[in-house]
């Protein structure tokens, strides 16, 4: 009895244990999949049901020819990026139709479908919750008819008394429909159940040929048969105050023997090393990160990513244990969910600690791998369609002036890298007021060094940075410039090591009304 309890017991407290640990289905977060999502563990199998209303024809106008019915099926398939190519076998039944001039009763559709979905998860549309999939759909198929014709006078009249038997000449037909499925992420590849709707059509002619139409409306489940190979989804840690983007499955790493005198390799790289603007237009919105881990014995005990900020200080973590994700999906938030700046570059560092066989085999106690990512220009948004700004802390200035006579000459690079860039971006957005804001970081944290020092300095820098970008062809008269000091610090007084993030420019883009 002990056995049999833990048999159901545990499967029921994995999933209890892991809903708070919600990662979607498998979406690669790209319209096109790649070789490298191509996995033979990533076969499913599905089985749905529900129910399926009156069947009508175009050329009966639209009579109902049946009373409602049920639907059943089953298939399988694979998932490929997010893509679920499959093949499934339908079957809905309906009753004695009732209204004026219906025909049939025991009318029976066998399908037999071809069925492409997208999944759509927080990989792809960061607003989704991460157990939640948007998976719309297409089939085509053949149809395969049985019914019989009971003994009305429209029976009768059509000379239809008898029935039609399956694969019968008349009662096979082409078919095809459009799906609207909603699937839910309850921790586990092995159980994903999901809610969808179907719009069916086919072209029929055993009762004089014509468009035949009919909806279903079903709950089923799809299971991944290979899920415990997917060690694909990171663990939420307490350090952790956004939860990561949707981590993709994992990559097969390349097992030795234990008697191999081969290190642990490791490498991570990012699919955006410039340009990162995770601003949510759509474009350079993910950097995707993507680790590699070669030459073990068995998966390492626990792994850790990194995002540093551009003075090397933990902008973002992720951590987990066992096999690193395949990919991971950074929006460009810090674990406080503050954004990046504009023109920076951010560090990304990989920690890995091998399995004890591994230690043991190597002497490697720690495996580290590294890249980086620089942000582009992201307008990041105040109010949507509306207001837009940009945060940039790379232009530079004499100390305490607003002159540019004792920078570097990579400080005089970097500003006119900073400057043509931000004319750019405004240029393409016409019909805009800009307003540039000078930020400084009080030192004293005193009102009068603010009102004394800063304001005045800041604003003879921010009437620098619209001179600038006068000469790049932004036309004074939607320009402001505006001395804010000491005004909306992003670091506190008391945390010195972010100072930094205070001396900085905002350009606020706003439509004019």
């Amino acid at each position: 009895m002990s056995r049999l309890c833990g048999k159901v017991l545990l499967p029921f407290l994995f999933l209890i244990t892991n809903i708070f640990n919600l990662y979607a289905e498998y979406d690669s977060g790209k319209f096109f999949p790649s070789a490298a999502d191509f996995d033979i563990s990533n076969l499913y199998l599905e089985a749905y049901g529900g129910l399926a209303f009156p069947l009508s024809f175009t050329s009966q106008d639209f009579v109902p020819m049946t009373d409602n019915g049920w639907d059943i099926a089953a298939g399988f398939g694979f998932n490929w990026g997010g893509w679920l190519f499959g093949f499934d076998y339908n079957r809905s039944m309906y009753g004695q139709g009732t209204a004026s001039g219906a025909l049939m009763e025991n009318f029976v559709n066998n399908l037999f479908e071809f069925r492409l979905r997208r999944v759509i998860s927080k990989a792809s549309f960061s607003k989704l919750p991460s157990w939640l999939e948007i998976v719309p759909g297409l089939a085509l198929g053949v149809d395969f008819i049985t019914t019989d014709y009971y003994t009305s006078k429209r029976a009768k009249a059509d000379g239809r008394l008898t029935s039609v038997g399956f694969g019968q000449d008349g009662a096979r037909c082409f078919f095809g429909k459009v799906t609207f499925e909603n699937a839910f992420y309850l921790g586990t590849d092995y159980f994903i159940p999901f809610i969808e709707g179907d719009f069916n059509l086919f072209y029929d002619n055993s009762i004089g040929g014509g468009l035949a139409m009919f909806f279903t409306a079903n709950i089923g489940i799809r299971t991944y048969p290979g899920a415990a190979f997917h060690k694909n989804r990171p663990q939420k840690t307490r350090k952790e105050k956004a939860r990561p983007e949707p981590a993709e499955k994992s990559l097969p790493p390349a097992f030795v023997s234990p008697d191999s005198p081969a290190p642990v390799e490791l490498s991570i790289q990012s699919n955006i090393h410039s340009n990162f603007t995770p601003d949510g237009d759509g474009l350079n919105d993910l950097a995707i990160l993507t680790p590699e881990l070669t030459n073990i014995c068995e998966p390492p005990q626990s792994w850790k990513l990194e995002i540093l900020d551009p003075k090397g200080a933990v902008f973002r973590e992720y951590s987990g244990s066992g096999m690193p994700p395949h990919t991971l999906s950074w929006d460009g938030k810090g674990n406080g969910g503050e954004d990046v700046f504009s023109m920076n570059s951010y560090g990304i560092r990989l920690t890995l600690v091998p399995s004890a066989t591994d230690i043991a085999r190597t002497g490697q106690t720690v495996v580290i791998a590294q890249d980086s990512v620089k942000t582009g220009i992201p307008m990041l948004v105040i109010i949507p369609d509306k207001k837009w700004k940009i945060v940039v802390n790379t232009i530079h200035f004499d100390p305490d002036k607003a002159t540019f006579n004792q920078i570097s000459e990579e400080q005089r690079k970097e500003n006119i890298e900073t400057l043509d860039s931000i004319a750019l971006q405004i240029k393409e957005h016409p019909n805009c007021l800009i307003t540039i804001e000078g930020y400084a970081n009080n030192v004293t944290n005193t009102e009068r060094e603010n009102i004394r020092e800063l304001v005045p300095l800041s604003q003879l820098r921010a009437n620098a940075i619209m001179e600038l970008l006068s000469e790049r062809g932004i036309t004074k008269d939607i320009l402001t410039a505006k001395g804010k000091g000491g005004a909306n610090p992003l670091a506190a007084w008391e945390d010195r090591s972010n100072w930094w993030k205070n001396r900085r420019v905002e350009f606020v883009v706003e439509k004019e009304e």
